[in-house]
């Protein structure tokens, strides 16, 4: 029931933020002052771009597609780690707290462009064009799966058993949600670690060239 109850929540959630992505974009950074009405309300148009959008940001939509699987399916079980250090994993207790925050997803989101980066650098079995290699140049597609599996696992735990303080829940996957539409319009930094893959000062640059 609780499996079941994850996936429809990782379904909402998906389609509520591809939303809420494309309208902030839309609405903020499109520099337009008039919309015509399909490009408001044209949901069934809207919603399919905007996920193939997500897939494909790394021009693979299979390894895009592969990449999102994968790592959903880790952060999903990274949110039951909290149940094999003591109390259940729905349980109102740190290891569950800890294990459900957004301290892992922004962690990977913080390094994986730097840790990928070496990677592809250094590592024979990561030569260019292999398997390995495309996938792991998935960055948008990993890093979304694993948001939006967090953010999934934190509604059907509360959903289900109500343990878990709401008071955690609601902040913890709002910056979730946050962050992850920033990231998918390439707004986050930290650190003064750009998460695009060209700063502005190169792209200032190219276009002068």
């Amino acid at each position: 029931m609780e499996f079941f109850l994850y996936l429809i929540f990782f379904a909402f959630s998906s389609a509520f933020l591809a939303l809420v992505d494309y309208y902030f974009a839309l609405l903020f950074l499109s520099g337009k002052d008039t919309f015509h009405k399909s490009e408001l309300t044209d949901w069934f148009r809207i919603l399919p771009t905007k996920l193939l959008a997500i897939f494909e940001s790394n021009g693979s939509l299979q390894h895009g597609m592969i990449a999102f699987g994968v790592s959903s399916f880790f952060a999903y079980v990274w949110t039951l780690t909290g149940g094999l250090i003591g109390s259940p994993h729905y349980a109102d207790s740190f290891g569950n707290y800890f294990f459900l925050s957004f301290l892992m997803p922004v962690l990977v989101l913080v390094f994986y462009p730097r840790i990928s980066s070496e990677l592809l650098v250094s590592g024979s079995q990561f030569r260019q064009g292999s398997f390995l290699a495309r996938l792991l140049e998935q960055e948008v597609p990993l890093v979304s799966g694993i948001f939006l599996s967090v953010i999934a696992s934190n509604l059907a735990v509360y959903g289900l058993y109500h343990e878990i303080a709401f008071l955690f829940v609601l902040p913890n996957i709002s910056v979730l949600g946050v962050l992850l539409v920033l990231r998918w319009n390439g707004k986050v930094r930290f650190g003064g670690i750009h998460l695009d893959r060209k700063s502005t000062e190169e792209e200032d640059f190219e276009e002068e060239i």
